[in-house]
């Protein structure tokens, strides 16, 4: 009976250490995967921040001929629902 205990304890003991690795390496992958997101969270934000960067707004605002309207109407919708 005895000798059945420790056999048994020995493979839990295997078992237990195998997932243990097992979750290690999962944490190093998951690791990896959280720092690749965080590059890719700071290029979007590095192209979306270039986008709307004031002076590169101005220049595709002179590129395209635009104006700047000084008293623009905007339309409100209680006039829409009046028409």
């Amino acid at each position: 009976m005895l000798i059945l205990v420790v056999v048994i304890s020995a493979l839990w003991g295997v078992f237990l250490y195998n997932q243990l690795v097992n979750l290690r390496h999962e944490i190093k992958r998951q690791e990896a995967s959280l720092r690749q997101a965080e590059v890719t969270n700071a290029e979007l934000k590095n192209n979306l921040y270039r986008i709307i960067d004031t002076e590169n707004l101005k220049s595709s605002v002179n590129s395209q001929s635009l104006i700047l309207d000084k008293n623009p109407e905007y339309i409100k919708a209680k006039q829409i629902a009046n028409r």
